[in-house]
């Protein structure tokens, strides 16, 4: 499996639907054909992964505050 970015909007039969942008891991014969058609690119697996925004130091303290007070 590959993770690829589409490019465009398009459809492929084995890989389903894509809308622009969106990144997503597909087998590494439809990625190696989208990436040839121009359709998508590939992607360094950690860019396509979302990553959740850093607490800051007073929400953390908080937390902690909250977990031991009980």
């Amino acid at each position: 499996m590959k993770t690829i970015k589409a490019l465009r909007q398009f459809s492929h039969y084995h890989a389903g639907n894509f809308d622009q942008g969106e990144t997503r891991r597909v087998s590494n014969e439809a990625a190696e054909a989208l990436v040839g058609m121009k359709l998508a690119e590939y992607v360094d697996v950690a860019e396509a992964e979302p990553k959740a925004p850093a607490k800051s130091k007073k929400a953390e303290a908080d937390a902690k505050e909250k977990v031991d007070d009980k």
